[in-house]
C-alpha cells in the first residue's frame, strides 16, 4: 500500500486527539493486524476502502462530529474484521504484505471516497483514492485518495453503533461503487474518482460541499435535481461525481491543472491523491479595465513548508483593498482572519504558494490572487506529504481525452477561463486528431459535452 498507506495511517495520530472511543479502538486493532497480512489484489482493494472510511472518520472526529466518526469507525472495524476471516479462508494469491511500497492497484474511476472514479480513492476526492487502476490516476481521501472502494450493500452484516441501522444510513456513503470505466490503453492517462452518495452535514451548503470535492455547486444542484436556493438538510443524502482524466503523467510530484482547479500529487508514476483547488481570477468580462490574476503555468518545485504562515501582503494586493475602500493591510499574523490557513508551501515560482484558507467556499473556485488554495480540511494532508524540493507543474489543458483497453473513448472539458483558446471545438478535433481516433467517435455526443461544460469525463465511443 506504500506511501498511501503510511500516510492514512499518520493521518490517525494527527487527528486522534479526540478522546479514543471503542469503535475507533477495534477499528485501528483491525487495521493493524490486516497491515500485517500478505493479500491478493483483491483483498487490497478491500483494505483501501477501509482505510480511506478511517482517515474519514478521523477528519469527523477532528471536528467535533462524534456520532458521524462513531458511525464510520464502526463500518471500518466490521469490514476489517469480514475481510480478515475472508483470508483466512482463501489464501494470499501473492505473498505480498500491505505494507509493501509496490502501489495499491486500483479501479479505473475515482474520488472521494474520494474521488476516484468516483468514491474510489483521492481524493481526493479530486479528494482522495482510486480503484482498479487505469495504468495512471487516483485520490481523494475524500479528495483525497482516489480509490474505488469495493461497495458493501448488505447493512445486516454491519456492526452497527448507537441507534442501530438508521445510524448508518444516515452517515455513511450507501453506494460506494460506481462502474469503472475501465484500463486506460498504454499511452492514454487514466480516470479517477468516482460516483458516490454523500450524507450532509449540519450547515453545510451546495458551495461548501462543492469545493471540498470539487465539483461545480450548480451541476451538484443538478445532478440531483434539488433547488439550489433553498438550504440543505442535515442527514440529507447527495449524490457526487468526483472523476477526473488526469491531464499529464509525471513519476513524483505534483501536477496542477488551471481549468479543471485540481492538484494531483503523484508517487511511483500514479496519482497517490488529489485535491480540489482554488486558482487565479480571470479578468472581469464586464470590467475590462480590471485587472486579472491569473496563476502561471510552468514548472516548479517546493522551496518552503510553513505552519501557522504570516502573511506579508503584496504591494499589488494592498493597492486593490485601496481601491476597493477597504482597510488596508500589509501584515496578517496566524489566525482565524489569515487567508493563508494554516499551513502554506512555497514554491519557486515568486509570490506563488500552495496553501489552506479561510474560506472553504471558495475552493474550486477561480478566486484567488494567483495562488493555489487547498480546502482546509485536506491541506494538512497534502503539508504533511510534500517535502522541501518536491517538483511540479501548473498545466492550462481545458479538454482532456482518455481510451480505455475495450476501446471506449472519454472526453472531458472545462471553460477555458483565461481565454487562452480561440474555440474549444477545434482544441477537441485536435486531440482527436493527435490520437487518432476520430473514425470512432460520436460527433453528436462531442457537441453536447462542449455545451454542457460538466468537467467529468463523458463517453463519446461512436
Amino acid at each position: 500500500m506504500g506511501g498511501a498507506v503510511s500516510f492514512l495511517a499518520a493521518a490517525v495520530i494527527f487527528t486522534g486527539c479526540s478522546s479514543t472511543s471503542k469503535a475507533k479502538n477495534r477499528a485501528l486493532a483491525e487495521l493493524s493486524s490486516l497491515r500485517q497480512r500478505p493479500v491478493a489484489g483483491v483483498e487490497r482493494k478491500d483494505y483501501w476502502s477501509i482505510e480511506e472510511t478511517v482517515a474519514r472518520a478521523e477528519s469527523h472526529l477532528a471536528r467535533g462530529e462524534r456520532k458521524r466518526a462513531e458511525a464510520l469507525f464502526e463500518q471500518a472495524a466490521g469490514r476489517a474484521k469480514r475481510l480478515s476471516e475472508r483470508m483466512n479462508k482463501a489464501p494470499a494469491q501473492k505473498n505480498e504484505a500491505l505494507s509493501s511500497p509496490t502501489p495499491v492497484p486500483e479501479r479505473s474511476t475515482g474520488a472521494g471516497k474520494q474521488l476516484p472514479p468516483a468514491a474510489a480513492s483521492s481524493a481526493s476526492g479530486l479528494p482522495h483514492h482510486a480503484p482498479e487502476r487505469p495504468q495512471a490516476p487516483q485520490s481523494p481521501h475524500r479528495h483525497p485518495e482516489i480509490s474505488v472502494p469495493v461497495p458493501e450493500k448488505s447493512m445486516e452484516q454491519l456492526q452497527l453503533p448507537a441507534g442501530g441501522r438508521d445510524a448508518i444510513e444516515r452517515v455513511v456513503r450507501e453506494e460506494e461503487s460506481a462502474a469503472a470505466p475501465g484500463i486506460a490503453q498504454p499511452g492514454y492517462p487514466g480516470i479517477i474518482g468516482e460516483k458516490f452518495s454523500y450524507s450532509v452535514g449540519k450547515g453545510e451548503s451546495l458551495r461548501y460541499i462543492g469545493a471540498k470535492f470539487g465539483v461545480s455547486w450548480r451541476w451538484l444542484a443538478e445532478l440531483n435535481r434539488i433547488d439550489p436556493k433553498r438550504s440543505l438538510k442535515a442527514g440529507q443524502v447527495l449524490q457526487i461525481d468526483t472523476r477526473r482524466i488526469v491531464p499529464r503523467q509525471i513519476g513524483d510530484g505534483i501536477v496542477i491543472n488551471i481549468p479543471d482547479r485540481t492538484l494531483y500529487h503523484f508517487r511511483n508514476g500514479e496519482v497517490d491523491r488529489m485535491f480540489a483547488v482554488a486558482v487565479g481570477k480571470p479578468k472581469p468580462p464586464n470590467n475590462p479595465e480590471k485587472r486579472a490574476w491569473h496563476t502561471p503555468t510552468g514548472s516548479f518545485r517546493i522551496v518552503g513548508k510553513v505552519k501557522d504562515p504570516t502573511w506579508r501582503v503584496p504591494l499589488s494586493i494592498q493597492k486593490e483593498m485601496e481601491e476597493q475602500g477597504k482597510e488596508v493591510k500589509t501584515v496578517v499574523p496566524p489566525g482565524a482572519k489569515n487567508p493563508l490557513g494554516k499551513f502554506a508551501l512555497k514554491t519557486s515560482i515568486p509570490g506563488i504558494l500552495i496553501h489552506s484558507t479561510n474560506i472553504p467556499e471558495s475552493v474550486y473556485g477561480f478566486s484567488s490572487h494567483g495562488c493555489i488554495r487547498v480546502f482546509p480540511e485536506f491541506m494538512e494532508e497534502l503539508f504533511n506529504a510534500v517535502t522541501k524540493d518536491t517538483t511540479g507543474e501548473i498545466v492550462y489543458e481545458p479538454v482532456k481525452i482518455s481510451v480505455l483497453d475495450g476501446g471506449r473513448i472519454f472526453l472531458e472539458v472545462h471553460r477555458d477561463i483565461y481565454n487562452r483558446y480561440e474555440n474549444l471545438d477545434d482544441q477537441v478535433k485536435t486531440i482527436v486528431q493527435e490520437h487518432r481516433v476520430e473514425d470512432r467517435i460520436d460527433w453528436n455526443k462531442v457537441r453536447q459535452v462542449l455545451k454542457r461544460l460538466k468537467g467529468i469525463p463523458e463517453d463519446i465511443t461512436l
